[in-house]
């Protein structure tokens, strides 16, 4: 077996970013009248908009456990190196649910944040009307602020999963999970995981897995007047099978570019997959629909496989294409290319055959000690492939490995940690079910690929 391991800083951070601060609570069975404790938690909106002011810089909003519904705003703020934190209660599921927030007339933002300086951790954003032929699902996540981190979210079955307007710098989306986001259009499947653009930045878009939307998964994008694409680093995404929910796809799982130039882009070890027989383009790097030319692109190191064209880069000034392993099927390109300047060097490896053994990526989380997304490539078909874990968990330390597909089913793997590595079973898993569907129209990936987040937990 081979095991490959994702070159990843290890610099982890061991506690909340900014922390230190008070602990206010807010519950589904809160009110505006209460004062924010455990005893008497907040309503939802009370807590997002400062509680009247009790909420400072470096503190935490928990999240208890339960269903909150309708549209909020997030007006709460920190300052520089003291952050608010808006997080999930320990051991508790804390869901926001859109269904309130859908309008049949207009399309609405579930939860929209216009505070600097905020992190949001851990919480599922979902949308449980049943309507899929409408593009009036609301959008779940939106930024309007500068200064935000969104950490370990688990997005699903909304509009658009996550998106920020151009104007706000310093935006991180991390570790989340996207999946099942969109409707079905009259002429094509439309609705992306994240859609993002960047003025100017920074904007990173790191260690996301992002499958199954009815559009794009991710979808680095702009209209001509709407804002840029600058600055902006995509680092260890995984991203599979997104559009094939669609009965009309017509999305990749990777998008960069639009109708306005894009410049400074930077794609490192992020991971891509189609199952056979999806006659998708799996990765695009410019707008081929668009006359502007792009300015600086950076690919290297990333893992793509399958599709109709693996891999599509278009209108590049500057671009600098390096140690990326491209596999796709014979009877299609592996490569398009369009370049003013640059090209793909002799250090890409353009496969028409797989390699032999799995190939195993292992991204720890940058905020959460104890999780990493683990991704298998498993081309030898094997039912479990050894994963080496030394550089996330500790021995002796209980964890749990899950299968992103069936993320809030049972555990495929539980223990505690020895020090050695971990035999993680592949095997089939059906794609979870989009709200409103009859059934999971997203091919299955195993037991040829799968995705899994390893979590360390309380004994």
């Amino acid at each position: 077996m081979t095991l490959r391991l994702a070159a990843v800083g290890l610099v982890l951070l061991t506690s909340v970013p900014g922390g230190g601060g008070r602990s206010h609570y807010v519950s589904p069975s809160g009110s505006s009248a209460g004062d924010g404790t455990m005893a008497r938690p907040w309503d939802l909106a009370t807590g997002l908009a400062g509680g009247g002011g009790r909420v400072a810089p470096r503190d935490t909003i928990w999240l208890r456990g339960g269903t909150y519904r309708g549209a909020v705003v997030s007006s709460v703020r920190g300052a520089p190196g003291a952050p608010v934190v808006v997080r999930q209660y320990r051991g508790e599921r804390a869901v926001i649910d859109g269904a309130g927030a859908t309008s049949r007339t207009s399309r609405g933002d579930l939860f929209v944040v216009t505070g600097d300086y905020v992190v949001l951790w851990g919480f599922e954003v979902m949308d449980s009307d049943p309507d899929r032929t409408t593009d009036t699902r609301p959008n779940m996540l939106v930024n309007d602020a500068s200064h935000t981190r969104y950490v370990n979210l688990i997005v699903h079955d909304g509009g658009i999963g996550f998106y920020t307007y151009a104007r706000p710098v310093d935006v991180e989306v991390t570790g989340c999970l996207f999946y099942n986001n969109g409707w079905e259009g009259q002429r094509f499947g439309n609705g992306h995981g994240i859609y993002a653009k960047s003025d100017s930045g920074p904007l990173v878009l790191r260690d996301n897995v992002v499958f199954d939307q009815f559009g794009y998964g991710l979808h680095v994008y702009t209209e001509a007047r709407s804002g840029l694409l600058n600055n902006i680093a995509l680092e260890g995404n995984i991203a599979f099978n997104n559009g094939t929910v669609s009965a009309r796809p017509a999305a990749a799982n990777i998008l960069v570019g639009g109708r306005a130039p894009a410049d400074a882009i930077v794609a490192r070890d992020n991971m891509a997959y189609y199952s056979p027989g999806v006659g998708l383009v799996n990765v695009l790097f410019g707008w081929r629909n668009a006359t502007v030319q792009n300015g600086a692109l950076t690919l290297v190191h990333n893992y793509f496989v399958g599709g109709s064209v693996v891999l599509d880069i278009h209108a590049w000034r500057r671009a600098t294409v390096s140690d990326n392993t491209l596999y796709g099927p014979a009877a299609h390109p592996v490569v398009q290319l369009d370049l003013t300047a640059g090209g793909i060097d002799s250090t890409n490896r353009l496969l028409r055959a797989p390699v032999q053994g799995p190939q195993v990526f292992v991204r720890p989380n940058r905020y959460e000690r104890g999780r990493a997304n683990v991704v298998i490539y498993n081309w030898t078909r094997q039912n479990a492939v050894a994963v080496g874990l030394a550089n996330v968990l500790r021995p002796g330390e209980r964890y749990e490995v899950r299968d992103v597909q069936d993320f809030f089913g049972s555990p495929v793997v539980r223990g505690v940690y020895s020090g050695r590595s971990v035999d993680i079973p592949v095997t089939r898993t059906m794609p979870p079910t989009p709200t409103g569907a009859a059934g999971a129209p997203a091919p299955p990936t195993a037991p040829e690929f799968a995705v899994f987040v390893v979590t360390a937990v309380a004994s």
